[in-house]
């Protein structure tokens, strides 16, 4: 019985380090909220009622200002806690974008406050087409949205770039930082790849993952995309290369690829080392009046 008992306390001791760092990550989810929500403003509202809002960083110098949005990741299910994303909104800012960091409803039970429904596909980028249109129509700017986006973001702004209706809620430009673009990746070997695009997709049919999947939509009028990725990135590396070449197969130009050597980094995680370059081409894209 003692060895027993001794037994159990071990493994009691292992488990609480774990549940403790859950606790943590559970405890900043809610700390974010409770920051959007005293600080960001209503930009919509999602089919099921849910409030949407976003944190506006307004463009410096004189306008008027492309807007960009800021899409966050976590695997579709949470808003993690990221200073590199918020980072990457006060630089667009500073480069004079009106920059918004735009939060969506989440596939969990942890959602967002009054979110009624799952937040599956395509919940998330209904959402985000209301945030382009209202981005669109924001005062002081120039009428053009372009978008940078992150693992489970960088999916969005790339759905974005190849579907909806040009000028209205269709993005003119899009940075994709290590997203995820082809659900049906069946050779991934990552293990929460799968898990968390089909939570997302709300299925594991082939069919329902393909129609979930960004990379179903590009064609030659996607709007510009600068594809980036880490060579030893935590997405799949198929992630970055099947877009690569669907978008050469469909005849796309007005794209720009980097695939970054000897780095591990992931979406946000490597903005610092990337954002000149980013804000350049979105500089490029959405210059000019609407």
């Amino acid at each position: 019985m003692t060895k027993t008992r001794a037994i159990i306390a071990l493994l009691l001791l292992s488990i609480l380090p774990l549940s403790h760092g859950q606790d943590d990550r559970g405890a900043r989810r809610r700390e974010r909220k409770r920051e959007m929500e005293s600080s960001g403003t209503v930009y919509g509202t999602a089919d099921d009622g849910t409030p949407l809002r976003w944190t506006v960083y307004p463009g410096a110098g004189p306008g008027p200002h492309p807007a960009v949005l800021v899409i966050h990741g976590g695997g579709f299910r949470m808003e993690p806690p990221s200073p590199k994303t918020i980072e990457a909104a006060r630089d667009a800012a500073a480069a004079g974008f009106n920059a918004f960091h735009v939060e969506y409803r989440l596939a969990s039970r942890d959602g967002l406050p009054g979110q009624k429904s799952l937040g599956k596909f395509p919940d998330q980028t209904n959402d985000l087409k209301i945030a382009v249109r209202a981005a669109r129509k924001y005062p002081g700017g120039n009428g053009k949205v372009g978008a940078i986006g992150g693992s489970a973001g960088g999916a969005h702004d790339v759905f974005l770039a190849a579907t909806g209706t040009v000028g209205d809620d269709r993005l003119d430009a899009a940075v994709a930082l290590s997203g995820a673009y082809d659900f049906n990746d069946q050779g991934s070997a990552q293990p929460n790849f799968r898990r968390l695009v089909e939570n997302y997709a709300g299925s594991s049919d082939p069919v329902a993952l393909k129609k979930a999947s960004p990379i179903t939509y590009v064609d030659k009028q996607t709007a510009p995309l600068y594809v980036i990725a880490s060579d030893d990135d935590a997405m799949p590396p198929e992630q970055y290369t099947d877009l690569i070449k669907k978008l050469n197969t469909v005849g796309a130009t007005n794209f720009q690829k980097l695939l970054r050597a000897n780095s591990r980094a992931h979406a946000f995680a490597y903005w610092p080392d990337v954002k000149t370059r980013c804000l350049d081409f979105l500089k490029e894209k959405l210059s000019g009046e609407k």
